[in-house]
C-alpha cells in the first residue's frame, strides 16, 4: 500500500501514554507550516503517482492516509476525494479520540464514510470509555469493515485489550459478530494461558502461543473484521526507534527489507513529499531515501528508487557481516539500521 501522511500533528502526542508512539518522531523536526497537507499538494502526489508504475501499483491495492492525526487537517475531506481519483481503495486511520459528535473531526471522518472511505482505529484504554467507544459504536453503523490496531507495551496490556473489544462487540450483537467474538476470544485465551504460565516471555514464545489464527473474519451481512498486534518500542528524543520492544526487551528485531530485494510492498510518503519504503514509518531512520513526491520529476523518482534499493543492499551486507562477528548493532556508512536485513 501508499501509507500517506496528510497530518504530522497529534493530539496524542503530548499524553505522557503516548511518549512511546510507533508512528512519528518529534514535531520539532517539522516547521508548523508543513504540519497540514494541502490539497494543491496531494494534488501534485496523485499526478506523479499517475506517472511512477511502482507507486500506481501500490496505490491500486490501497492508499492509507495517516500521521500524526489524519482527521486533524482540515482540508482531510478535499484530500481523501483527491486520492479517490487514483484508487478505489483510500482508506484513513484516525485515534479515535474525539470528545462528541459536534467535533469538527469526527465530522470530517462521517464524510469519508459517506464517500464509501473505510475508518480504521488504534484502540487507546485510557481514553476508551469517555471518547472511542461511543463513536466505535456510530462508525459501525457508517461502514461495512474494520482494522484495530492493538498497541501494547506488555502482554497483560494486550489481553486487555482483547477484552474491551469483546466486550464491546458483545454489546454490539453477538449473533451479528459471532465471528469476531470467535477471533477475540480465541486470542484471548491463548494469552491469558501465557499470561498464566510465562508472562515475561521472549517473542519467539509468545508467537509460537499465539499459533496461526488469521487475523481477520467476515459476519453475516458482509463485516470485515481485523486486528494488527503491534508491540510498543521506546523512541528516543532524536526520534529514533530502538530495535528491542517494550514487550520482549530481550530480543532484538531483525526486520527482512523487502526493498533491498526490490520488493517495495510499503512506500510511506510524508507530507513533505519525502519517501521511505519502510513500515517503520521513518522512525528507523533509514538513510537512503526513494525521491521525493512533490519535487522530483517521475524520471528523478525511479532513478533514486534503484540508486537507494543499491544503498540498502549493500549495507544489508554489512549488517549480516557485523551480526556474524560479534558487531551487531554498529551503524554502517550506507546509513541502514543496524538490523536490517
Amino acid at each position: 500500500m501508499l501509507s500517506i501522511f496528510v497530518e504530522a500533528n497529534c493530539n496524542r502526542y503530548v499524553r505522557d501514554e503516548c511518549r512511546f508512539c510507533h508512528v512519528y518522531p518529534p514535531l520539532s523536526e517539522h516547521n508548523r507550516e508543513d504540519w497540514h497537507m494541502m490539497p494543491d499538494d496531494a494534488r501534485s502526489m496523485a499526478e506523479k503517482i499517475r506517472g511512477v508504475a511502482p507507486l500506481y501499483e501500490l496505490a491500486q491495492k490501497e492508499i492509507n492516509l495517516t500521521g500524526g492525526e489524519a482527521s486533524q487537517n482540515p482540508h482531510v475531506v478535499e484530500i481523501f476525494k483527491i486520492f479517490q481519483t487514483i484508487s478505489s481503495n483510500v482508506r484513513l486511520h484516525t485515534n479515535l479520540d474525539i470528545n462528541s459528535e459536534k467535533s469538527k473531526r469526527w465530522e470530517r471522518l462521517v464524510e469519508i464514510t459517506k464517500l464509501s472511505g473505510r475508518i480504521d482505529i488504534t484502540l487507546y484504554p485510557t481514553v476508551w470509555e469517555t471518547r472511542q467507544k461511543p463513536l466505535l459504536k456510530k462508525l459501525l453503523q457508517l461502514q461495512n469493515g474494520l482494522i484495530v490496531n492493538l498497541i501494547f507495551e506488555n502482554l497483560p496490556d494486550l489481553l486487555n485489550q482483547f477484552k474491551i473489544l469483546s466486550d464491546f462487540f458483545n454489546e454490539q450483537g453477538p449473533d451479528k459478530f459471532s465471528p469476531v467474538l470467535g477471533l477475540l476470544g480465541t486470542y484471548h485465551d491463548r494469552l491469558k494461558k501465557l499470561v498464566e504460565e510465562n508472562p515475561e516471555c521472549r517473542d519467539e514464545v509468545f508467537m509460537e502461543s499465539m499459533g496461526d489464527i488469521e487475523n481477520y473474519v467476515s459476519c453475516r451481512g458482509g463485516f470485515i473484521f481485523a486486528l494488527n498486534m503491534i508491540p510498543s518500542f521506546y523512541v528516543d528524543p532524536d526520534g529514533i526507534r530502538a530495535m528491542t520492544s517494550l514487550p520482549f526487551p530481550k530480543d532484538i528485531l531483525t526486520l527482512e527489507c523487502t526493498a533491498i530485494r526490490g520488493v517495495i510492498e510499503i512506500m510511506t510518503i510524508l507530507q513533505t513529499g519525502e519517501m521511505t519504503p519502510c513500515c517503520d514509518v521513518g522512525n528507523l531512520k533509514c538513510k537512503p531515501k526513494f525521491g521525493n513526491l512533490l519535487t522530483d520529476s517521475p524520471e528523478g523518482i525511479l532513478q533514486k528508487f534503484d540508486e537507494s534499493r543499491k544503498l540498502m543492499a549493500s549495507g544489508a551486507l554489512k549488517n549480516h557481516h557485523n551480526m556474524q562477528n560479534n558487531s551487531a548493532g554498529e551503524w554502517v556508512e550506507e546509513g541502514i539500521p543496524p538490523y536490517c536485513v
